[in-house]
């Protein structure tokens, strides 16, 4: 026997404050049924984005779609139209109820993304000269670039390796 989770919601789009002229909306499903319980098995089984336990949120990206979930709401944007936010809710909400009849196979993860660096730590360890050899065109850009992908590690001769791994030790365990 199937025990849904989420039986109902409401749908509601709405264009996003920070971009109003955009040609795509922010699609909100307001739920009947708090989901909060089954935020840990989400964020198990999607591998999630970012999970805040104590703040009860869960993001999540697939593709090109940003979902967010929270107690009494499922968010997911960009949206073109009121079908294909129905379309992408009805998925999702169909996932959930997956995830929630399944939890006892799971084990919940209760843990959110770890820190990484901010751009002024990376860029502390860098010689701060601008000379280029990485490919950037300032040691800051190259930072920030090394924030998101650790892999260009290599492309900076004056960068200690060691130094790197001992500070995103320090931010991990942090």
């Amino acid at each position: 026997m199937s025990d849904q989770l989420i039986r109902s919601y409401n749908l509601t789009l709405v264009t996003p404050e920070c971009h109003a002229n955009a040609n795509w909306y922010r699609a909100y499903g307001d739920l009947q049924d708090d989901i909060t319980k089954v935020l840990p098995y989400l964020n198990s089984e999607l591998k999630g984005f970012d999970y805040n336990h104590s703040a009860r949120i869960l993001l999540w990206v697939c593709g090109d779609k940003r979902y967010a979930f929270r107690p009494l709401e499922i968010a997911v944007a960009p949206v073109v139209s009121r079908q294909e936010a129905q379309k992408l809710l009805g998925s999702i909400i169909d996932i959930v109820n997956d995830v929630w009849n399944r939890r006892n196979e799971i084990t919940p993860d209760f843990e959110g993304r770890k820190s990484l660096p901010n751009v002024l730590e990376i860029y502390k360890l860098l010689p701060r000269t601008n000379c280029k050899d990485c490919g950037f065109s300032t040691c800051m850009a190259f930072a920030a670039a090394l924030r998101i992908d650790s892999t260009k590690l290599s492309l900076c001769p004056y960068l200690s390796k060691r130094e790197y791994v001992n500070l995103l030790s320090r931010c991990i365990s942090t």
